[in-house]
């Protein structure tokens, strides 16, 4: 990559981890710009079309991805709702010099967007114990007991798949402190008071 060319960063993480709670944080910085993926899930209130996700219905996902628009996609619950990286905003975005491309994607979707050869930095964050992680996601008080089980498994799987792939582990304890490393493992200044 050229040195006047954009920066790309893959964000994963459990969930429960605060990879979205650093990644909104570190949108605040005047280079970074976060990716809005693709998704067949139902618009929620108060989203916007292109700001919160590029929404469209399945048979258009399927279509696109079949012609390669997209960099990664998953079913991410598998709850059938389809998520994608379009290949269009990352090839663009590569292009503005100086820029930072944060993608927040799963652990296989980093995998996807390596095997599709574009080179960037891959963080994974984590919680500080999984004892912290499982209490989080009971504080969220969204799923029952047998889907913080099974997110909790997950979480496992994909720290041990963040380890072999070489992606630089961030641990959550504290917000300020994971954003600010992850600034600094990146050369940025930091966020503007």
């Amino acid at each position: 990559m050229s040195a006047s060319a954009g920066r790309l960063v893959v964000i994963s993480g459990s969930s429960g981890s605060g990879k979205s709670s650093i990644i909104s944080r570190l949108k605040a910085h005047p280079r970074v710009r976060v990716s809005v993926s693709a998704t067949t899930r139902p618009k929620r209130e108060g989203e916007v079309d292109g700001v919160h996700y590029h929404f469209m219905d399945e048979a258009t996902f399927r279509e696109r991805n079949s012609r390669g628009d997209f960099v990664e996609t998953n079913d991410v619950f598998g709850a059938g709702n389809l998520y994608g990286s379009l290949k269009a905003d990352l090839d663009s975005a590569l292009l503005r010099a100086g820029e930072v491309y944060i993608m927040e994607v799963d652990v296989v979707g980093a995998q996807s967007i390596t095997a599709a050869s574009y080179d960037g930095a891959h963080f994974f964050i984590m919680a500080p114990t999984r004892a912290v992680l499982e209490q989080r996601l009971r504080d969220r008080g969204t799923d029952s007991d047998e889907a913080i089980e099974r997110r909790l498994a997950t979480a496992d799987k994909e720290e041990n798949m963040a380890r072999e792939s070489g992606a630089t582990l961030i641990t959550n304890e504290d917000i300020n402190e994971a954003v600010k490393t992850i600034l600094v493992k990146l050369d940025l200044d930091p966020l503007p008071a």
